[in-house]
């Protein structure tokens, strides 16, 4: 298939980029030491080591792969190489599909290389490999890397400048890795007029703050790593009797759209309608 043939052409060309693979190195990097800190501490073992892990890979693979993938399209659009790219036998959809793919999978070999990093340091420090949890938490984090993907090729397929791209690329990170916070105080103050968070609320404004790939993430992770992490740095901490996070917080039983297999419903919505509506602009647009 044609949209095979530009991933692969993207890939080669996006590994060669060595602000890319400097950013997967220290990603890398900081992996490991994170799966080291409970050692450090003498405060757990490598379940514990992989939530630190995951809580610093909450915000390093979105940054990795809004980096790597902003630029997919918007900077071909502006150096005029898409129009050679679309003159061989590919259509707006062959690019948009094959520059997702391809700029995935240089995501995917960059969080590999990270929790590579983390399970050596596993073994050294703790003396196992906890591989049940230690697949889990990658293969999560691989699809947290994939979302941001979807998020950068939507974004970078509906503008035609990089500096249109790395506007709303950064604008995306800090809503995600900051505002998204200020939600459950916006829609608490919007429903009762006060900023009181101590009383129950309605489980659609659970989902809301939850719609946020990475908190969607998060609350994957804690049901992956269950008990063996109670203790974590940001917090969620999925232990035993904790079937129900949102209990405290919200009134009656639990509902579907809060559950845990829900949260990769989340995951795949953000990976694939940025990237649908980001080619609907693209198809139209005048290049």
């Amino acid at each position: 298939m044609s949209w095979r043939v530009v991933a692969r052409k993207d890939f080669a060309d996006a590994v060669r980029s060595r602000m890319l693979w400097g950013i997967v190195g220290l990603f890398a990097l900081l992996m490991g030491v994170s799966a080291l800190v409970p050692s450090l501490l003498d405060i757990g073992g490598a379940t514990l080591g992989y939530n630190f892990a995951a809580d610093l890979a909450q915000t390093l693979v979105p940054v990795t792969a809004l980096v790597a993938a902003y630029l997919a399209i918007a900077g071909e659009r502006e150096s005029g190489s898409i129009k050679l790219l679309l003159g061989a036998p590919h259509s707006r959809l062959d690019v948009t599909v094959g520059k997702f793919v391809g700029r995935a999978g240089v995501v995917l070999v960059g969080v590999l290389a990270g929790f590579v990093v983390a399970g050596l340091v596993a073994v050294v420090a703790y003396g196992e490999l906890a591989i049940g949890e230690f697949v889990s938490v990658a293969v999560l984090t691989a699809a947290l890397g994939v979302t941001f993907v979807g998020i950068a090729v939507g974004i970078s397929a509906a503008t035609s400048t990089r500096s249109r791209a790395m506007a709303l690329a950064i604008g995306v990170f800090f809503v995600f890795a900051l505002l998204w916070d200020l939600v459950p105080f916006a829609l608490t103050y919007l429903r009762t007029g006060g900023l009181d968070l101590g009383g129950t609320v309605p489980a659609w404004q659970v989902l809301v703050e939850q719609s946020n790939p990475s908190r969607a993430f998060s609350q994957l992770v804690d049901a992956a790593l269950g008990s063996g992490a109670e203790m974590t740095a940001g917090g969620g901490g999925g232990g035993e009797g904790a079937a129900n996070p949102f209990q405290s917080r919200i009134a009656g039983a639990e509902p579907f759209y809060l559950k845990d297999w829900f949260m990769l419903v989340i995951l795949g919505a953000w990976t694939v309608l940025p990237v649908i509506a980001g080619h609907l602009r693209f198809r139209s647009a005048d290049l």
